[in-house]
């Protein structure tokens, strides 16, 4: 069973859940953020899951795990307790789920996405490596000086939801260089050449290319994540320039990752390298009128032989015995 470990609002885990429904592959979600409707157990046995539908799944079950961003961050805080009993909850929830990951990864039975990669990967390490593969603008990152007159682009190196409601972003924008205050820690890079923005989804070796449907002048917009959930956020197929494949599988394989998300702006064959999010969101690429079977290679395909496993680039450091019979629920 493969063990897909979320939280209740992320479009993703619902794709790759129907997907898997689809193939006959048995999944269990297991949505952090709605951990009080869940009963979990884990004792040197092993553990146990029950979801709202009283479905259970045993450590002895999981042939495989998905870290699918089980994260608390951007999701409807629960009720109860005061701010500082929920942030402690929180902090210990998000312990519990990391050590499930790790629990699954000492066993070879992690699939596709690191859930340090993010971190391991950020936005500088991202971008000095890619200079080897892909036309990069420049960045600078400080504080305590004065930056050159022109316009640039400010980044975030958090991409959190900001505010006690966590319904607050800061969006990718252009701003006039010399008007940033010292006084603050600012990333900013040159403006990238390109006419429309373009994604690469990146699975196991295998690329999928999407791009936006209009231009960003036809848009009037920096940042095309301003316009989710609008009539202007669409996307469509995508043929990636030649050589452009082998270059990001290049790309990846330098990072050590298997999966991820990689944004570009394009103009003909041109690209520019944006970043690339390894745990990046790619639900929303799989509408109909896109490549509806495109996401199938992020899930395990069922034979006579049971479930397809990736290639794992080594062995496992150390393994663990475990019992059969972890702790009951009754």
């Amino acid at each position: 069973m493969l063990l897909l470990l979320s939280n209740s609002i992320d479009g993703s885990a619902d794709v790759l859940a129907g997907l898997c429904a689809e193939r006959g592959q048995a999944v269990f979600r297991f949505n952090i953020d709605l951990w009080l409707s869940y009963r979990f157990a884990w004792t040197p046995d092993g553990f146990t899951i029950r979801d709202p539908s009283a479905r259970e799944v045993a450590s002895h079950d999981v042939s495989a795990c998905l870290w699918r961003r089980p994260s608390l961050r951007d999701t409807p805080a629960w009720q109860g307790g005061t701010a500082d009993d929920r942030e402690a909850t929180a902090a210990e929830l998000h312990a519990i789920v990391r050590e499930l990951a790790e629990w699954a990864r000492a066993r070879g039975r992690l699939r596709l996405i690191e859930p340090s990669a993010p971190h391991r990967v950020g936005r500088l390490a991202q971008m000095r490596v890619a200079r080897a593969f892909f036309t990069v603008p420049d960045w600078a990152v400080g504080w305590g000086f004065r930056r050159p007159a022109g316009r640039c682009m400010v980044k975030r190196f958090a991409t959190e939801a900001l505010g006690p409601a966590r319904d607050r972003y800061i969006f990718v924008r252009s701003v006039d260089a010399e008007r940033l205050s010292p006084d603050a820690p600012w990333l900013t890079q040159e403006i990238g050449q390109g006419a429309r923005d373009a994604t690469v989804l990146y699975v196991h070796g295998r690329c999928f290319g999407f791009e936006m449907a209009r231009t960003r002048d036809e848009l009037g917009v920096e940042d095309w994540r301003t316009l989710i959930g609008t009539d202007r956020d669409c996307w469509r197929p995508w043929v990636l320039p030649d050589g452009l494949p082998e270059r990001i599988a290049a790309y990846m394989e330098r990072l050590g990752l298997r999966f991820g998300r990689l944004d570009f702006l394009a103009s003909g064959g041109e690209v520019s390298f944006l970043e690339v999010n390894p745990t990046g969101q790619f639900g929303w690429l799989d509408a109909p009128d896109l490549v509806p079977h495109s996401l199938h290679q992020a899930t395990p395909n069922r034979t006579r032989h049971g479930t397809r496993r990736f290639r794992r680039r080594s062995s496992p450091p150390f393994r663990h015995c475990e019992s059969s019979r972890p702790l009951q629920m009754r």
